[in-house]
């Protein structure tokens, strides 16, 4: 099973999370609250973390998502670009996204509530 795992309360990270359902015709994609691996994590991870054949964060997340979904594989060649800089970019929207909320509540896709894998706890 391929997950997303991404920040629930985060306005930019839901629309990627709906973007992503639209784009996965063929229902490949769970998705998963970040907070849900706050006690395996040996620190707090300030990304979207994709779990398909490997474990993917930041911008490969990113990258290995959209080409899982869209079966474009083109998409992958996204990687020429040096990880460094694509990480940094993707550090900075990361680290200010919270702004773009700025007092506004943030609710889930219904789209996506439906694709949450549900906790055994």
């Amino acid at each position: 099973m391929n997950i997303l795992y991404f920040d629930d309360d985060c306005i930019i990270c839901n629309r990627f999370a709906k973007i992503i359902t639209s784009l996965d015709r063929k229902d490949k994609i769970r998705f998963q609250s970040i907070k849900t691996l706050d006690t395996i994590m040996p620190e707090e991870v300030d990304s979207l973390i994709y779990y398909s054949d490997d474990i993917y964060i930041y911008s490969d997340a990113v990258i290995e998502v959209l080409a899982d979904t869209t079966g474009f594989k083109p998409v992958k060649l996204m990687k020429v670009i040096p990880i460094c800089w694509r990480n940094a970019l993707y550090k900075l929207v990361a680290a200010n996204r919270h702004r773009v909320n700025r007092g506004k509540s943030c609710t889930i896709d219904p789209d996506v509530r439906s694709k949450i894998v549900k906790s055994t706890k």
